[in-house]
């Protein structure tokens, strides 16, 4: 492929998952085996007690999962091999779908001149995560929620229902891909795409319930978590352990090290304040687009769908390493359009990321114990998490108010710069390039311009609208 031949990200992308798969096979050592494998081990357990007696493992307060996790884990145990190189292959799988949908995405944005950012940061930001990446199921949905945000069919309709099912697939695997949903275009297509994700996930969902009953025990069973110590959370009880708060660390039932002590609770309930406010306002830049007739430029649900991320692991009271395999994942197709408003959100992950195995495993021990040095590296990895969550919410506020020009219809007349990006005149026109594939010279004028200067070509030119 052209795009493969022009992109000096492959061979490094090529070269760092050789590293990761060796260290996650142990034929090179990793300086903490049971990080890479802890989860992996757990998996075969439920399957060798639960799944192969034909139950799902309801009694074990480590499954948090909706049911659909039970594919991904079950896969490698029904093909023959072991069940962990089988795993870590699977995974490897994922990878390289994602990073093979960003280049195509990156593609399609500018064929002339693709943006290499997605690639890249995807490509950095997993390997400073390490095998751990392997070790966990969530490259698997990582890889539906990409999928989702770079589908792009022969007509609006059509994509639409594409990217229904892939959200809804995402859901039934693990939650967060639903959050793609704030992002979702308006009118007839954004309900049929949301009509067709609600669907995906809930039909199967409930048509398990009735075979194995207590499969929706994932939605309640975590309302006793305390606070993680990696969480933004835990950062009042981190800092009071240096100042004599009375407080200890615990592993709990739940499989993590948990703060247990006065104030404890009411944090957890800040937690789930601070998720509603941040749901709050992602409606709200909802209504802001509805009044404004659309999104003002298009791929805007990739930046809608990476904020709506942030928010959640941003106010969760539990925040593990795979947590971060999903910002990576949004932010990389994020960055695969150079007229993204995610720009600085999405290095500021990258950033946050790139300290992740100091954290954990290497210093989590003396984490646990509450040394000063460790603690200051999560909470840098935090507060940069915090303030990246901030500045999507800002730049989506701030793109979606009133336009400089009058806007009539959802007409984005006049001129306008937000962010590196001028907006121009747009006659309205299908998403995405999704109805056919003309060239500019088909179509009206671009809606994106002076992003790569006047040489640019087959850009995504059009407003996203239903």
């Amino acid at each position: 492929m052209r795009i493969v031949r022009r992109q000096p990200v492959v061979p490094w992308y090529a070269a760092t998952r050789a590293l990761l798969l060796l260290l996650a096979l142990n034929v090179l050592p990793y300086f903490n085996r049971g990080a890479v494998t802890g989860d992996v081990k757990l998996y075969h357990q439920w399957i060798t007690e639960s799944f192969d007696h034909g139950r799902f493992p309801l009694d074990d307060q480590k499954w948090q999962y909706p049911p659909g996790a039970a594919a991904p884990l079950l896969l490698p145990h029904w093909l023959p091999g072991s069940y962990y190189v089988l795993f870590f292959l699977m995974c490897l799988a994922a990878d390289v779908a994602v990073f093979a949908m960003l280049l195509r995405a990156a593609r399609r944005g500018d064929p002339e001149q693709p943006s290499p950012a997605g690639p890249w940061l995807w490509t950095l930001g997993i390997a400073a995560i390490g095998p751990m990446a392997y070790g966990r199921y969530d490259l698997v949905v990582t890889a539906s929620a990409v999928a989702a945000l770079t589908v792009t069919l022969r007509s609006k309709r059509s994509t639409a229902v594409a990217r229904g099912v892939l959200i809804g697939v995402g859901a039934f695997l693990k939650l967060w891909p639903a959050a793609f949903l704030f992002g979702a275009p308006k009118r007839r297509n954004g309900r049929l795409l949301f009509g067709v994700a609600a669907a995906t996930a809930a039909i199967p969902t409930l048509a398990l319930e009735l075979f194995f009953p207590g499969v929706l025990s994932f939605l309640t069973n975590q309302k006793s978590r305390g606070i993680q110590i990696e969480s933004v959370f835990a950062t009042p009880f981190l800092a009071g352990k240096w100042f004599g708060w009375s407080g200890h660390i615990e592993n709990t039932q739940y499989g993590a090290y948990e703060y247990i002590g006065p104030g404890v609770s009411l944090a957890g309930k800040a937690a789930l304040v601070s998720t509603a406010v941040g749901v709050v306002v992602l409606l709200l830049i909802r209504r802001r687009v509805a009044v404004r007739g659309g999104f003002p430029f298009p791929a805007m649900m990739a930046d809608v769908g990476f904020a709506g991320v942030l928010v959640f692991v941003v106010t969760s009271r539990v925040l593990s390493p795979q947590y971060l395999v999903w910002l990576l994942g949004v932010a990389a197709v994020c960055l695969a359009r150079r007229e993204t408003l995610m720009r600085t959100p999405a290095w500021l992950v990258l950033g946050a990321v790139s300290v992740t195995q100091l954290i954990f495993p290497l210093f989590y021990h003396s984490l646990r114990g509450g040394q000063i040095y460790s603690g200051l590296i999560l909470m840098g990895r935090n507060a940069a998490l915090v303030v990246a969550a901030v500045l999507a919410l800002r730049a989506l506020w701030r793109a979606t108010g009133p336009a400089s020009g009058p806007v009539l219809s959802g007409v984005l007349l006049g001129e306008d710069r937000r962010d590196g990006v001028r907006l121009v005149q747009d006659e309205g026109a299908p998403l995405d390039r999704e109805v056919g594939r003309g060239g500019v010279e088909h179509g009206p004028e671009r809606v994106v311009d002076g992003v790569v200067g006047p040489g640019r070509v087959g850009a995504d030119s059009l407003v996203e609208r239903d």
